[in-house]
């Protein structure tokens, strides 16, 4: 495998784990035993959490080692309002720009997501289709710098999502939410597809920030 390919092969191993709750809140990364497991050295190893690092995943400490981040509620919430923010600039920025294909493709991939039952585990059919709507809806808004920094907001929710409530507390909600984006945004209406943008994101946070306000209901 060469260098550039196990790099990616490995920071891709390594992010995955994360989405599948493999390693919690607070939790020690062990860099050897990583090294032993996927026949590498520790370098590559090293680099990918670097990179976990940059996207705020991950801590590593200097002679410590590296662990999972455990942010508090309030760091979650303050996370969501900034994240609330910026999708809140994309749907009006969507309202203003989308073609009219480009909205009925908005419609249909949130059609999908009414077709998941909440009883069959559907975490991962759900993460992915609802991945699928919102790089829709920021391909839509027409501006390239503001969606790919927002894509790595929308992985760190999906990893607090994961650590916290699970996808499926807030799947009843989400098709409603994605709806009323896609309304505002049809009616080429910015500032309402703003509000309604930025609602259902911080209704994700509602769900996020009180699972860790309230540990007895776990």
């Amino acid at each position: 495998m060469e260098t550039a390919h196990k790099k990616a092969f490995i920071f891709r191993e390594l992010l995955q784990r994360l989405f599948a709750g493999r390693y919690r809140f607070g939790e020690r990364i062990p860099v050897k035993e990583l090294s032993e497991e996927l026949g590498v050295s520790k370098q590559p190893i090293m680099t990918a959490l670097n990179s976990l690092q940059e996207r705020g995943f991950v801590r590593i400490t200097a002679q410590v080692g590296c662990e999972v981040i455990a942010p508090t509620a309030d760091e979650i919430e303050d996370f969501y309002r900034m994240f609330a923010a910026v999708e809140a600039v994309i749907a009006g920025l969507a309202a203003s720009r989308a073609t009219p294909e480009e909205i009925t493709r908005l419609a249909e991939i949130n059609q999908q997501l009414t077709a998941v039952a909440p009883d069959a585990s559907p975490a991962e059919v759900y993460r992915q289709i609802n991945v699928l709507f919102h790089r829709q809806l920021h391909d839509m808004a027409h501006s390239s710098l503001v969606s790919s920094r927002q894509l790595a907001n929308f992985e760190l929710s999906d990893f607090f999502i994961v650590q916290t409530c699970g996808f499926d507390a807030h799947l009843e909600l989400v098709a409603e939410e994605h709806q009323a984006v896609i309304d505002a945004v049809a009616s080429r209406d910015p500032r309402r597809a703003a509000d309604a943008a930025q609602a259902h994101i911080l209704s994700v946070s509602d769900s996020v920030a009180g699972f860790l306000h309230h540990p007895a209901a776990r």
